[in-house]
C-alpha cells in the first residue's frame, strides 16, 4: 500500500505545473517527503493540494500537448513536427502513447486517485480548522469529479473508483476493472458536484475570494461543472437511440451495453440541464461582461483580457501565455505564426446586418452565398471601414463582417493590433508578406492565410520578451447561455420560444448583431432551424475555447466536419499578392467517425481484461502508418 501512495504523490509532485501569477497555484513541494509528514502539517498538505489542481489543462494554450482546436475544424497548428499535425493526418493510434492527447488517460487517473488519497488523509492536519479542512476536502472531491469528466467526454464510458485507492501491491485481477456505463459516469460525476455543492463548504464565487485564491474551485465553479456534465449526458452520442450505429453497441465483455441511455428519459434528461443552467444564470450574480462604453468589439475582447471579469465563473490563473502571444504572431513581427484559423471558421462568423454569409458547400468546395446577407468575394474595399477595422483594398470577404470576427481574427491588410509591436503595421499573408511563406519556408509558416487573435494580448511584447499576463477561461456566463437556449430547445421548441430567444438574443446584442425576430431577421421556423441557429452561434461565441471539438463529438458528427480537405487563401502561389485571394485546399484530414471517442492506451488493454477498446480501435496499429 505504502509503495502504491508514495507513486501517487510523486506522480502528483512531478506533474508540470504552470507558472501562475496566484500563490496558491505556485504553492509546489520542494521535495517528496512521507505522506505521514505531509499530512501533518500545513504547507505540506496545501502543497500536495496545489498540484491536484496542477492537473487541470487551460482550454486554449499554444502547446503540443492541449490544443483541442487544433484538432477540429477551426485552428491548423502550423508545424508538422507537432503531434497535432500528425493526429489530423491520421495517425491516431492505441499504441501511439506517445501522442499527449492519446495519453490523457494515464494524465487524469494520476490526477484522479491524488485526490482520493488527499480526501482520505486531510482530516489528519492538526494545523488546519475544521473549516479549511472541509473546504480542501470538498476542492479535491470536486476536482476529481472535473477529472472524471475531462475522461468521459474524450473517451466515453470509463471504469469509476469512487473512493477506492487500489494497494499497489494489488494482483493484476485485482485491478481488472471495467467499464461503468455512460448513465453511471454521468450520474457519479453529477451527484458528486451535488453533495460538494450542497455541503456548502466551498467558497461560493470568485467575489468571495482573496486575489491568493483565485484558481480555486468554488460553489459556482462546480454548478457549472454539473451544468456542463447534464448538456453532455443528454446529448445525441450517449443516446442508443440517437447515436452512430458504430458507438450504439459498444458493449462490455459481459454484454453489458455502455451507451444505456435511450429515448426514454430523454427529454428529462434535456431539462435537467436546462434547470442546472438556470440555476447559474438566476443565482450566480454575473452577467455578460459589457465594455464601459459598450462596444462590442471591447467588450468581447475584454472577457478574454480582463481577470475575473463579470462574466467569468472559473479561470486558470497561469500568466503565462506568451507562447500564446507569440503563436498569434507574424514572423515578420518577432512571432512564431503558428495558429492558423481555416477558412471553414471564417465562413462561420456572422455579418454585420446578422446573417450567416456562407449557408453550405458545393460539392467542389465553393461556397452557397446566403443572398441576404451582403457577403461578396469579389473585389476590393475603396475606404477604411467596420469601425475601423477595415482599411481601404481589403478583401470584401472580410468586410461588413460582425465585431467578434474582428476581435478574433487577424486577415489579410488588416492593421496589427499589437500596441507594443509593430503596432498599427499592416498584416500579409501572401507570399512573401510578413507573415506569408518566404523562400527558405517548406512547412513552418501559417499554411492557411489568417491567424487567431481572440486571445492575443495587445499589450504583450513578444519583440522584448515583456509579458503581460491573463487569465484562461474555463467556465463563463456566455456559454451558460448557450447550453441554456441548447436544452430547452430540445425540451420543446414552441413552449420554450420566448425564453429561447431572449437568452439567444442577450449573445447576439452584446456581439452587436441583430437578434432573431429584429431588424428583419427571420426567427428560426422549428426545433431543426432553431438547433442549427444555436449550433452556429456556438461555434463563434465559443470559438477556439475548445467547446467546438467537444460540441461536434456529443451531437455525433465530428467526422462530418473535421474529416476530409481544410481550406484557407492561395499562401504558395510564389506570384504573391495577386494570386493569394482563392480558396485553396491546404491539407485533406483524417477523421474517421471512430475518433469521436478517442482509444484507450494500448498498455491499459493488455493489462485489464475487463476493459474493452472503443469500437474501430482494436485493429489499428502505428506500424501501418507512415510518418
Amino acid at each position: 500500500m505504502k509503495r502504491f501512495i508514495t507513486k501517487i504523490l510523486l506522480g502528483a509532485l512531478l506533474i508540470t505545473s504552470y507558472t501562475s501569477c496566484s500563490d496558491f497555484f505556485n504553492n509546489e513541494p520542494d521535495n517528496i517527503e512521507t505522506l505521514d509528514n505531509v499530512f501533518a502539517h500545513r504547507e505540506g498538505t496545501l502543497k500536495f493540494l496545489s498540484n491536484i489542481y496542477s492537473y487541470i489543462r487551460p482550454p486554449y494554450r499554444w502547446s503540443n500537448e492541449t490544443l483541442w482546436a487544433g484538432v477540429s475544424d477551426e485552428i491548423d497548428v502550423t508545424y508538422a513536427d507537432y503531434e497535432i499535425s500528425k493526429i489530423n493526418l491520421g495517425m491516431l493510434a492505441p499504441d501511439r502513447e506517445g501522442l499527449y492527447y492519446g495519453n490523457l488517460w494515464s494524465h487524469y487517473y494520476p490526477g484522479i486517485r491524488a485526490a482520493t488519497l488527499f480526501m482520505n488523509r486531510v482530516n489528519e492536519n492538526v494545523e488546519l480548522s475544521q473549516e479549511e479542512i472541509d473546504q480542501y476536502h470538498d476542492e479535491a472531491r470536486a476536482l476529481r469529479a472535473w477529472f472524471y469528466f475531462c475522461l468521459i467526454r474524450q473517451y466515453g464510458p470509463v471504469p469509476i473508483l469512487s473512493d477506492q485507492l487500489i494497494d499497489g501491491d494489488a494482483t493484476v485481477e485485482e485491478m481488472n476493472m471495467s467499464r461503468a456505463t455512460i448513465s453511471t459516469c454521468f450520474n457519479y460525476v453529477i451527484n458528486e458536484l451535488t453533495e460538494v455543492i450542497e455541503n456548502g463548504k466551498l467558497l461560493n464565487s470568485n467575489a468571495s475570494m482573496s486575489n491568493l485564491d483565485y484558481g480555486r474551485f468554488t460553489k459556482l465553479t462546480c454548478m457549472a461543472i454539473r451544468a456542463r456534465a447534464l448538456l453532455y449526458a443528454a446529448s445525441d452520442l450517449y443516446n442508443r437511440d440517437k447515436t452512430t450505429p458504430l458507438f450504439r453497441e459498444l458493449k462490455n465483455n459481459d454484454g453489458t451495453y455502455l451507451m444505456d441511455y435511450t429515448n426514454n428519459g430523454a427529454t428529462e434528461r434535456w431539462q435537467k440541464a436546462a434547470d442546472a443552467a438556470l440555476e447559474i444564470i438566476t443565482t450566480s450574480g454575473l452577467q455578460l461582461h459589457y465594455s464601459k462604453n459598450r462596444d462590442a468589439y471591447e467588450s468581447y475582447r475584454e472577457v478574454f483580457m480582463e481577470d475575473w471579469n463579470d462574466e467569468i465563473i472559473y479561470a486558470i490563473p497561469d500568466g503565462s501565455f506568451w507562447e500564446m502571444d507569440l503563436a498569434s504572431t507574424p514572423h515578420g513581427f518577432n512571432g512564431w505564426n503558428g495558429w492558423g484559423v481555416t477558412q471553414e471558421m471564417v465562413d462561420a462568423y456572422f455579418m454585420a446586418n446578422g446573417e450567416a454569409p456562407i449557408l453550405g458547400y458545393n460539392a467542389d468546395g465553393s461556397p452557397i452565398i446566403n443572398p441576404k446577407s451582403g457577403y461578396s468575394e469579389s473585389g476590393f474595399s475603396t475606404s477604411s471601414g467596420d469601425n475601423g477595422h477595415t482599411e481601404s483594398g481589403t478583401y470584401l470577404m472580410y468586410c461588413g463582417r460582425e465585431p467578434r470576427f474582428y476581435a478574433s481574427i487577424t486577415f489579410e491588410n488588416m492593421k496589427w493590433i499589437s500596441k507594443v509591436n509593430h503596432s498599427g503595421e499592416k498584416v500579409h499573408f501572401y507570399y512573401g508578406g510578413n507573415a506569408g511563406r518566404t523562400l527558405t519556408e517548406t512547412r513552418n509558416y501559417c499554411q492557411t492565410g489568417y491567424l487567431c487573435a481572440k486571445f492575443l494580448n495587445p499589450n504583450t511584447n513578444v519583440a522584448t520578451g515583456n509579458n503581460d499576463p491573463h487569465a484562461a477561461v474555463v467556465f463563463r456566463l456566455g456559454e451558460v447561455y448557450l447550453n441554456y437556449v441548447e436544452a430547452l430547445n430540445e425540451v420543446n421548441y414552441t413552449t420554450n420560444l420566448s425564453t429561447i430567444l431572449f437568452y439567444l438574443n442577450q449573445i447576439r446584442e452584446r456581439a452587436g448583431i441583430p437578434g432573431y425576430g429584429e431588424q428583419g431577421l427571420a426567427v428560426p421556423a422549428n426545433q431543426e432551424e432553431m438547433r442549427e441557429a444555436i449550433r452556429r452561434e456556438r461555434r463563434v461565441e465559443l470559438a477556439f475555447e475548445e467547446a467546438r471539438y467537444f460540441d461536434c463529438c456529443r451531437w455525433a458528427i465530428a467526422h462530418k466536419y473535421f474529416d476530409g480537405p481544410k481550406h484557407g487563401m492561395n499562401v504558395n502561389d510564389p506570384a504573391g499578392e495577386s494570386a493569394f485571394f482563392k480558396r485553396t485546399v491546404f491539407e485533406t484530414r483524417v477523421f474517421p467517425e471512430r475518433n469521436i471517442l478517442w482509444p484507450i492506451p494500448l498498455s491499459d488493454i493488455y493489462k485489464a481484461s475487463k476493459l474493452v477498446q472503443n469500437p474501430d480501435w482494436s485493429t489499428v496499429s502505428s506500424t501501418d502508418m507512415e510518418e
